[in-house]
């Protein structure tokens, strides 16, 4: 079941627009990514997919067949050397989605899915969001959103998604994978 149906086109935005909305500027930026902190915890047997492809089988290969060519790469990253970031974008229903699928040498890490509208998104908006994902992924987890929108789901293979909502509502899906993985090592040692 797949999240997003064919790409709308889109007026073009220039670099400063997609450097500015680039969430990963330093190995520092990739470490706070990779271990969010404050999240209400959840398990789930189910294997988390992205538009549905598995994130430890995302390639750029696949992502573009299945998602389309992006609408803008970024491949400069300080501290990260053969770094890609390729930026999406898409709406659904009243909100518009800005995706980042980040690789790094070739290896998917990441996507962050930034979810906006027209006006600043209410509780009611970000509870029909996680809803509908529970819905049509999660049905085993209960979500409870009286303490906010601020979760995160780990699946059987060690792959995980968060929320993050403050100024923005955005949904990152990570790739537990050995590069991510090294990349971590690698900031902290």
């Amino acid at each position: 079941m797949k999240l997003f149906g064919p790409k709308k086109t889109k007026t073009t935005r220039g670099p400063s627009y997609y450097d500015r909305e680039n969430i990963v500027h330093t190995l520092r930026d990739l470490n706070s990514i990779y271990l969010p902190k404050g999240k209400l915890k959840h398990n789930t047997d189910k294997v988390i997919m992205y538009n549905d492809l598995s994130l430890s089988d995302i390639t750029i290969k696949k992502l573009k067949n299945v998602i389309g060519p992006e609408d803008y790469k970024l491949e400069k990253v300080q501290d990260l050397k053969d770094y890609q970031i390729l930026f999406y974008r898409h709406s659904s229903e009243k909100f518009n989605y800005l995706m980042q699928f980040h690789f790094c040498e070739n290896n998917f890490l990441f996507v962050n899915n930034m979810i906006r509208s027209s006006y600043v998104l209410s509780d009611e908006d970000k509870q029909y969001i996680m809803t509908r994902f529970k819905e049509k992924y999660y049905p085993d987890i209960e979500f409870d959103f009286k303490n906010g929108f601020d979760l995160q789901i780990i699946d059987k293979t060690g792959n995980f998604f968060y929320t993050i909502d403050s100024v923005n509502f955005s949904i990152t899906y990570i790739n537990n994978s050995s590069k991510f993985k090294e990349l971590i090592t690698k900031y902290n040692s």
